[in-house]
């Protein structure tokens, strides 16, 4: 893998990360508040999730040059 693509896979499994980070606080917020705008947060954390390694797979297959 070249420095590029390297750097880019990082950046999406760093775009993971924090999906899994919205996630987590939002579903918890969520629980304990019981307020819809936290489950907002917590779908937008999956959708970077996914997002994320989405971009993550593309670039170590190849996608990235």
């Amino acid at each position: 893998m070249s420095d590029t693509t390297t750097i880019a896979v990082r950046r999406a499994l760093l775009l993971v990360f924090a999906g899994i980070a919205l996630a987590v606080i939002g579903a918890s917020l969520a629980t304990a508040t019981g307020r819809p705008v936290w489950r907002a947060v917590a779908v937008v954390g999956a959708l970077a999730q996914t997002f994320g390694w989405v971009l993550a797979v593309h670039f170590r297959r190849g996608g990235a040059g």
